[in-house]
């Protein structure tokens, strides 16, 4: 069982991870590497239970276009907190290929980074760390007011005079006050 955080809520999840040694062989909701998946892509979405795909650091989602309807969710991977590719892979997902599923952020990333994930499209988090499930279940939650980088997904509004630099609306009305 893994701790889903998804909508302001803790909710419980069973998927089997699948590596090359289980292969096919898995029956249930099964979270498929990317590459296995491609390699069998039709056995996985005809068998019994939902199928999830594990996009990893470096993987290429355009490849996963043609699948996309008939998947549960992409799981994005977050190998590290220093590895800004799980980013990049939910902002191509959501912005360039326009996925309106569940993306959901899994690995070991830290609480800091959870809205900036949100801000690129991830809508769910697989919490494996227990510094990060103690942290949202109080309530915390680190907001990040300033970007340096415009995004597709949300509402923002130009820092200044610089036109890569964005604020969110909610810095407005703190402004005004």
């Amino acid at each position: 069982m893994a701790t889903i955080y998804k909508d302001g809520e803790f909710v419980e999840e069973s998927w089997i991870s699948v590596d090359a040694e289980t292969g096919t062989a898995v029956r249930g909701d099964a979270l498929v590497p990317q590459t296995l998946f491609l390699a069998e892509a039709a056995t996985w979405l005809d068998q019994d239970g939902r199928t999830a795909v594990l996009v990893e650091a470096g993987d290429d989602v355009e490849l996963l276009v043609p699948y996309l309807d008939g998947l549960a969710l992409v799981a994005v991977d977050f190998p590290s907190f220093a590895d800004g590719r799980g980013f990049s892979a939910a902002r191509v997902l959501r912005e360039q290929i326009g996925y309106k599923g569940d993306i959901r952020a899994v690995g070991k990333y830290i609480l800091d980074q959870v809205p900036l994930a949100r801000r690129c499209g991830v809508s769910s988090f697989d919490i494996s760390k227990p510094e990060v499930l103690k942290a949202l279940k109080a309530g915390e939650w680190p907001e990040v007011t300033k970007y340096l980088q415009p995004v597709g997904t949300v509402d923002e509004i130009p820092e200044g005079t610089r036109p890569w630099a964005r604020r969110s609306q909610r810095d407005i009305s703190v402004a005004a006050e």
